[in-house]
């Protein structure tokens, strides 16, 4: 019943409409951006979580933006709204980022992602529009309302992304070559 209303609000929030996925405008070649939409739900320490993205792809480019996003929590009892507001889009800043851009790289003997210049993460530019739907329930007692933001954004995304192309990502971050890659492959093993 938790997780139901939470997901029912947050796809009020984010005008969601049923229909089939892949959308029917579906497509792995062009120049043009293809939109797509996805979804995805986490339950974790007596806090349910539902993010919804919307994305842009071009697929010649294998250019992916994320354009708006909402994310929804239950978490029980709400103690601090402004607080909770501020830790779900830092921490969807941050599973953006990893979605879209943060790698770990190696070259044949180490990891060669060694130093904060190399971390990649959403610019301001870069950041979507966010909406934040919070549900406070005084007789579900307390919840967690930090890291699962970081969980929620990654597999939203890649649901949109398959939205938007009918090619399932089989891992992220959705780079621009991997995307390239995977759309001129037409499937998602990995690269």
């Amino acid at each position: 019943e938790r997780l139901i209303n939470v997901l029912t609000a947050t796809a009020k929030a984010a005008e969601w409409a049923p229909r089939p996925s892949p959308h029917a405008g579906a497509r792995r070649t062009g120049s043009a951006p293809v939109t797509g939409r996805g979804v995805s739900i986490i339950a974790r320490s007596n806090a349910y979580w539902v993010g919804i993205a919307e994305v842009d792809v071009i697929p010649d480019t294998g250019a992916v933006q994320v354009k708006k996003f909402t994310i929804g929590i239950e978490c029980g009892k709400i103690i601090n709204p402004r607080q909770l507001d501020r830790c779900m889009r830092a921490g969807l800043v941050m599973g953006l980022s990893e979605a879209l851009k943060e790698e770990v790289t190696f070259d044949t003997g180490k990891v060669t992602s060694t130093d904060w210049s190399r971390y990649k993460i959403l610019t301001m530019e870069e950041t979507p529009e966010i909406k934040v739907v919070a549900i406070s329930r005084d007789d579900k007692g307390f919840g967690t309302g930090g890291e699962a933001a970081n969980a929620v954004g990654p597999p939203a995304v890649a649901a949109a992304f398959f939205d938007a192309t009918g090619v399932q990502p089989r891992r992220i971050p959705l780079t621009p070559a991997y995307v390239t890659n995977l759309l001129s492959r037409g499937g998602g093993a990995l690269s």
